[in-house]
């Protein structure tokens, strides 16, 4: 991590604005101290609203850095931790490769730009306390998520549908979810999630029936924007499959896309069907 720290302002002892701005950030006095001592009102040669946006919309963690580096005006308007090594939650501990990681020490967010790992077969039990350890985590995630045989639950001890995760990882770019949960109204309330049309990618394992096919087919027609990746359970019906299998040959057999199609597989989808939709899909993403 180039970055450890983010800053939280505080007012000083005489109630007198230092003329730092408040954006959530979190230190001891000394550190933001420092940090602060050499952050200067910036002079840009292009407007200030294309510089806010560049600061709000960085496009990788390493252009991020490089922002940071050069400015701190950047940091200052979207203030983000980079981890480029694993993270990993094991034995009820944080760490960072070995390295224990105090995850109160910020609240800024977090862009794992390597691995994020949650052991639950050994951290996560009826017997802890840590049950709710992603929950409480997952709204300072940026970027880049993903799933693998992790349940995330409500405090109550229900599941956390997919449309939930997606509305609270709000700056997320990437969601790759292996065992969603999701009701016959999943697609319904993804489609009012502002944040949910400039996903880059969205990957879903083991889809029931109970997803609505169709809801997913009128916006697919329409999107430019999301790559799908979408992985039906084995369960579904012939029925489901059917209509599956027309979708699968409507995209084979367009010529010219002004949509982005999706990339579905289910059983019965053949090789050689499979391979022409890997195609398509690969030559639409370049």
């Amino acid at each position: 991590m180039d970055l450890t720290f983010a800053l939280k302002e505080n007012p000083p002892s005489n109630g007198e604005s230092n003329g730092a701005e408040n954006n959530g950030m979190n230190v001891r006095n000394s550190k933001r101290a420092k940090f602060m001592a050499t952050y200067r009102h910036q002079n840009f040669s292009i407007p200030d609203s294309v510089i806010f946006y560049i600061a709000k919309n960085p496009k990788t963690a390493e252009l991020y850095q490089k922002m940071i580096k050069t400015c701190k005006y950047f940091f200052i308007k979207n203030p983000i931790i980079v981890i480029d090594k694993p993270l990993n939650y094991d034995n009820s501990q944080w760490t960072i490769v070995q390295t224990p990681y105090d995850m109160n020490q910020t609240t800024s967010k977090l862009w794992t730009a390597d691995d994020l790992n949650v052991s639950p077969k050994y951290s996560i039990t009826t017997e802890t306390k840590d049950q709710n350890i992603l929950t409480s985590i997952i709204p300072n995630l940026y970027r880049w998520i993903y799933f693998d045989e992790v349940v995330v639950k409500h405090e109550d001890g229900s599941n956390v549908e997919v449309q939930k995760i997606v509305e609270i990882v709000s700056y997320a770019t990437s969601i790759d979810i292996s065992h969603p949960t999701i009701t016959s109204k999943t697609m319904e309330e993804l489609l009012k999630i502002p944040n949910f049309p400039t996903l880059q990618d969205f990957t879903l394992y083991n889809i029931p029936e109970v997803f609505d096919i169709e809801a997913f087919y009128v916006h697919m027609k329409k999107n430019k924007t999301t790559s799908f990746y979408f992985f039906f359970d084995e369960s579904i019906s012939d029925e489901y499959m059917k209509r599956l299998d027309e979708i699968t040959d409507e995209i084979i057999a367009t010529k010219e896309f002004d949509y982005k199609p999706a990339f579905i597989h289910f059983r019965g989808l053949d090789y050689e069907r499979h391979k022409k939709l890997d195609d398509i899909f690969s030559e639409i993403n370049l």
